[in-house]
């Protein structure tokens, strides 16, 4: 298998996360608490103790880490995926950040630190996008990642035209979204705002596949 970086870097990032967890668990009085569940508008509505607190969020990242790690290797036959790979390992990298990122202002709620989660998470979910949209044409036919529609699962131009085009997408995408974690946008950031940005992207992806799908058939 060729060199990968994924794997090694995304557990450092955990076990970096782990060691701030330590840390605030040492500051944190007897009575503080860490929030682990939020609602839409990112608002903390269920709390545990940092012990347990803690434990929660770096068991989600262990679990993230460790789906990744096994889908490549259920995968391993797969050319197509194995071709991906470094652009399957920016995302693990970067999807990975932003949960640490979410986990680290999480558990500083413990010693009094209260972040913006919901900006957080639209600037981490913005980084994201950026990352994933400057590298989603290169992304090769395969049967577990990218833009999956029946006519980009048959025809492999049309898979290439599709992510070729919907790469820009995702980076405005990736930039309103970061914009709107700053607050430049003028309102709140929910998670309403960020499904209606992704479903809008999967709308707009999957018509433009049929449409150059009807081309390759035009022109075939």
């Amino acid at each position: 298998m060729q060199h990968r970086y994924g794997p090694r870097l995304s557990f450092a990032l955990i076990a970096a996360t782990a060691a701030i967890g330590l840390v605030i668990l040492w500051l944190a009085p007897a009575d503080a608490l860490v929030p682990v569940h939020f609602s839409g508008r990112w608002v903390a509505d269920r709390f545990a103790t940092p012990q347990h607190g803690i434990s929660i969020w770096i068991g989600l990242l262990t679990g993230l880490w460790l789906v990744f790690f096994g889908i490549q290797y259920c995968f391993r036959s797969d050319t197509g995926l194995q071709a991906s790979l470094p652009v399957y390992d920016l995302a693990w990298i970067t999807l990975t950040a932003s949960l640490c990122a979410l986990a680290v202002g999480a558990m500083e709620y413990a010693v009094g630190i209260k972040v913006a989660l919901g900006s957080l998470n639209a600037v981490m979910t913005g980084v994201f996008l950026l990352v994933v949209g400057n590298c989603l044409g290169k992304i090769r036919p395969n049967s577990l990642v990218g833009i999956r529609t029946p006519w980009t699962k048959a025809n492999a131009r049309v898979w290439d035209r599709t992510h070729r085009a919907c790469g820009p997408l995702f980076i405005l995408a990736g930039v309103g979204l970061i914009a709107a974690g700053f607050g430049m946008l003028g309102r709140p950031v929910d998670l309403k705002l960020i499904n209606c940005v992704m479903l809008g992207m999967l709308a707009f992806c999957y018509g433009l596949s049929g449409l150059y799908w009807r081309q390759e058939k035009t022109r075939g």
